[in-house]
């Protein structure tokens, strides 16, 4: 039976540790937290140099947070928009293409009924099966498949495209949508907009907007309260659409 992955938070330091398999020690650079400690359902356990952690079961972003990388992620803050503005749920089926590591289908998959990942890459669709078992998710179908050639899926909630032709999917998705449905591109080049959005021209996909999402932190921490130095900046232009 696979082992339910834990989270080991230190107490002195706020370093956090992911623990995928409860029955082994784990080895910190605080100290080793034995097995018989991580499956006793402890909420605070101690290691062999005496250190204090936190035991919490874990969540879907602590996963999310460890998972294997290799094309370029989607951030959680171009995600967040695009389960917001396209409001997908568990009722919803949805292709996404291409798929990267997995990060937006995996927050997908987390919302929506059914999710179909079309990646070309042998790499990254490697990276994809290696990345998705972590997650226990039984509604995601992954396809080795050039979406270029069309869409065999129908009725779809919301397409999402992170290719660098997304124009070249214009077509196949306002047939593969059904009416009310959105499709999403995301490209980190605006002239990638610019043509998606000239593609829709005489379809039956309107282009909603365009939008870019820029985050910044804060310190706050007595006295102190002004914005951090660094930000997270641009990532990518996001356009939403939606079949009329």
């Amino acid at each position: 039976m696979k082992s339910t992955p834990k989270i080991l938070i230190e107490k002195s330091s706020s370093k956090k540790y992911i623990v995928k398999y409860t029955k082994e020690d784990f080895h910190t650079s605080s100290g080793v937290v034995k097995s018989k400690d991580l499956q006793a359902n402890k909420e605070v356990v101690v290691s062999s140099k005496g250190k204090e952690f936190f035991v919490l079961e874990s969540r879907f972003t602590d996963l999310w947070e460890s998972m294997q990388r290799g094309p370029q992620l989607l951030l959680p803050k171009d995600i967040g928009w695009i389960l917001a503005k396209t409001g997908v749920n568990k009722e919803s089926k949805v292709v996404d293409a291409g798929g990267g590591s997995g990060s937006l289908c995996l927050f997908l998959a987390n919302v929506c009924k059914e999710v179909t990942v079309y990646e070309v890459n042998a790499e990254h669709h490697r990276v994809l099966l290696k990345n998705i078992p972590a997650f226990g998710f039984s509604n995601i179908k992954v396809k080795q498949e050039d979406i270029y050639k069309g869409i065999a899926e129908k009725e779809l909630d919301l397409i999402t495209l992170d290719l660098p032709e997304p124009w070249k999917v214009t077509l196949p998705a306002e047939k593969a949508l059904k009416n009310g449905g959105f499709i999403v591109v995301y490209a980190p080049q605006i002239n990638q907009c610019k043509q998606f959005i000239d593609s829709a021209k005489g379809t039956r996909i309107a282009i909603i907007e365009t939008v870019e999402l820029l985050e910044r932190k804060w310190k706050i921490a007595g006295q102190i309260m002004r914005p951090e130095f660094e930000m997270l900046g641009h990532t990518g232009f996001l356009v939403r659409g939606r079949k009329m």
